[in-house]
């Protein structure tokens, strides 16, 4: 395969990926960043050689990319990052009615909800149905699951042609923001079964340093000083020069400062124990692709050699 834009990251701006924005952390990694508006573009990219390195959400990689012909023995994985707070914005007026419109304190949901997520092959939907069966009685709405880049979610609850959508924080607060629907207060912002992956293709030998401790520890320096507001700024800044999706820098403060991202869990550096760890926690959420066995041979296709 024929790499023609050398050391390039694919990312889809949010919280959680701010502080892989850090100068340290790139200049260890000696990567271009580039934004997209959907993991789905990251991977048709990743497939073409136009991107080499990844952050992507581990399940959305092992069926997109990981699980298709000829790709087995292309990509590593350098390390695990927590996945950041998600946000459930819904139509303003529907919001009302499920959190206030009957007068028993009591959620009413509709009968049908057209909910925006990023892909079919996310652990999103996963993590909307496990709220909605804390949160309904029986009957439970019938969710049609909409799979749109961040920008056509926000567009199409513009339209009213979704009842909401499901995405990293803070495109919700965006959302909010420009008064496209409200919050779920509610919501639980923190999904356990949900990881972000760093990959890189293995034709990119110099990449491998992002294996090594050195590119963990100015990750975990970075997440540390997003505790401080100018730090916030700086990396806001450099993740806007990648190009749109665009974040407005007040509202990536908000909501560093509101999730305290600066006390997120650690990296985790990959090595086969970590990767077939992983594998076995998709097979048994039944998210696995079907022609991918959650066993240590794999998992050694993807670690660095």
């Amino acid at each position: 395969m024929a790499l023609r834009n050398n050391q390039k990251l694919g990312i889809l701006p949010s919280l959680e990926v701010l502080p892989f924005f850090d100068e340290t952390f790139l200049r260890c990694a000696n990567l271009h960043c580039a934004s997209y508006s959907s993991y789905g573009s990251i991977a048709r990219e990743m497939l073409l050689g136009h991107v080499t390195a990844a952050v992507i959400p581990w399940e959305i990689f092992i069926s997109e990319i990981f699980a298709l012909p000829g790709q087995r023995n292309q990509w590593t994985v350098a390390f695990f990052s927590p996945a950041g707070p998600a946000e459930l914005v819904l139509q303003s007026q529907l919001h009302k009615n499920i959190f206030c419109g009957n007068g028993s304190g009591k959620k009413k949901f509709p009968s049908k909800l057209q909910i925006g997520i990023e892909s079919r092959n996310s652990l999103t939907s996963r993590h909307l149905v496990s709220w909605l069966h804390k949160n309904s009685t029986s009957p439970r709405p019938e969710v049609c699951f909409k799979f749109l880049p961040m920008d056509q979610r926000l567009l199409g609850l513009n339209a009213e042609a979704l009842d909401g959508f499901i995405a990293r924080s803070p495109w919700g607060l965006v959302a909010e923001e420009r008064q496209l629907g409200d919050l779920v207060n509610d919501f639980p912002q923190k999904e356990a079964l949900q990881k972000l992956v760093m990959v890189f293709h293995k034709s990119q030998p110099n990449l491998s340093v992002l294996c090594g401790t050195k590119a963990l520890q100015s990750l975990s320096e970075s997440r540390k000083k997003l505790s401080q507001t100018s730090h916030i700024e700086s990396t806001a800044r450099l993740m806007d020069a990648c190009g749109a999706p665009h974040l407005p820098c007040e509202l990536l403060k908000k909501a560093a400062i509101a999730h305290d991202i600066s006390q997120w869990s650690q990296d985790l550096g990959a090595d086969i124990s970590s990767i077939h760890t992983e594998l076995q926690k998709l097979d048994e959420l039944a998210f696995l692709p079907q022609q991918i066995s959650a066993n240590e041979q794999t998992a050694k296709l993807l670690v660095h050699a």
